[in-house]
């Protein structure tokens, strides 16, 4: 499977999809299996959002 275009949210073909996700939206991928001669378009969204405490931005860095 390919992927072709990674459009960013609010770019065309991602329109109703923002509209829907809003800020939860990272990107959206369509992707194109040519054996079974489809397109898929999928959706990377973001679950949960936590604060760091400096010492733990501090481990990760």
């Amino acid at each position: 499977m390919k992927t072709r275009l990674i459009p960013k949210p609010g770019q065309r073909g991602t329109k109703r999809l923002t509209e829907q996700y809003g800020d939860a939206l990272v990107c959206v991928r369509f992707r194109y299996d040519a054996e079974l001669k489809q397109r898929l378009k999928t959706v990377e969204l973001v679950v949960e959002r936590t604060e760091l405490d400096s010492a733990t931005a501090k481990i990760r860095r």
